[in-house]
């Protein structure tokens, strides 16, 4: 009978060890960058603006501004704005982009990572003529036109690029005056 139960009991004592140990290097490692302009997120932000100081608005109490839709709200010191959206396009938050918005409307889309399928909803940022049909839009009322074979992609994006524009409308001056 015990030598029934020695093997499964090993493997348990085993796997118990080996998840501690993990759990023990996650937390020892972890690194949490909310509120923190990571290396992608200034990639984009430079994309859209060019090189400059860039600040991420925060609450009173210290926590990441944020907007329905909206991950983040980021300035430079022209008070150029930026939004940060991760939207469901094919999959479910699968478009993560920084959208640059003013009073013309969107200045520039960065994309910071895209889950989209590859070759079909990945053209919402290979495909420079659908993303340039977003430049200058300065409502949700626009032409768009949606890449075949990636909709849903393409509404993910137009929602991204919709959220961003919507947050700004209704708090341009919240943002401008931080």
């Amino acid at each position: 009978m015990l030598s029934k139960i020695k093997g499964p009991l090993v493997l348990t004592v085993i796997c118990t060890v080996v998840s501690a140990l993990l759990i023990i290097v996650y937390n020892a490692t972890y690194v949490d960058t909310t509120g923190v302009i990571t290396d992608a997120l200034l990639t984009g932000l430079e994309e859209i603006y060019g090189e400059d100081n860039y600040t991420m608005l925060k609450n009173e109490d210290g926590t990441v501004l944020t907007y329905e839709g909206i991950t983040s709200v980021i300035v430079n010191d022209k008070k150029q704005v930026s939004f940060e959206v991760i939207a469901n396009g094919y999959a479910k938050n699968g478009i993560h982009v920084l959208v640059g918005v003013s009073d013309s409307g969107v200045e520039g889309i960065s994309f910071i990572e895209l889950g989209e399928t590859p070759g079909l909803g990945t053209n919402v940022r290979d495909n420079t003529d659908f993303v340039k049909q977003f430049i200058g839009v300065r409502d949700d009322q626009y032409e768009f036109t949606a890449l075949t074979g990636a909709t849903f992609s393409s509404k993910g994006m137009k929602n991204a690029v919709n959220t961003a524009l919507r947050a700004y409308q209704e708090h341009r001056e919240e943002i401008i005056n931080e």
